[in-house]
C-alpha cells in the first residue's frame, strides 16, 4: 500500500487544511488501551469490513487529518477504499504493524524511518 505524500498537495504542506484536524487510531482492542492512555481517540472495529466502513466515514466527514491504522485492517481493501486511499489527500492514513508482530528495535526504527520518509519526503534518523 502506498502512503499519500503530503508534498503533492500544497494545502497540506502549508497546514491550512490539517490545522484543526484530529488524530484517530484504528486498532484491535488489546492495542487500543495504550493509545487511549496516551490521550488518542481510538476505534476498535471487530473486523476488517467494519474497519473499512469506519475509514470510509472518516474520508466522508473530514473530521480527522491523520488516521493510524493497524496494518491487519488494510491487507485487502475493497475497491472503494483502495480508491480513497490512493486519491484523497485527507485523512493521511498511516499503517502500523500489528501488535502481535515481534520486531526488534533496529527493524522497528527502520520501519518508522521509512514511514516518515514516505510521508514528508526526508529521511529522519531516530534516536
Amino acid at each position: 500500500m502506498e502512503i499519500q505524500n503530503p508534498r503533492t498537495c500544497p494545502e497540506l504542506v502549508s497546514g491550512s487544511i490539517i490545522q484543526n484536524s484530529k488524530l484517530a487510531v484504528i486498532t484491535d482492542s488489546e492495542t487500543a488501551t495504550g493509545f487511549r492512555l496516551a490521550g488518542v481517540e481510538v476505534f476498535s472495529p471487530g473486523d476488517a469490513v467494519e474497519a473499512a466502513r469506519l475509514l470510509k466515514s472518516f474520508f466522508e466527514t473530514g473530521e480527522y487529518g491523520l488516521v493510524a491504522v493497524s496494518e491487519d485492517y488494510l491487507k485487502d481493501p475493497d475497491r472503494e477504499l483502495a480508491r480513497l486511499l490512493a486519491e484523497e489527500p485527507l485523512p493521511v492514513v498511516v499503517p502500523f504493524p500489528a501488535s502481535r508482530l515481534k520486531i526488534d528495535r533496529a527493524e522497528g526504527e527502520a520501519y518508522l524511518s521509512e514511514l516518515v520518509k514516505s510521508c514528508i519526503g526526508y529521511y529522519v534518523k531516530l534516536k
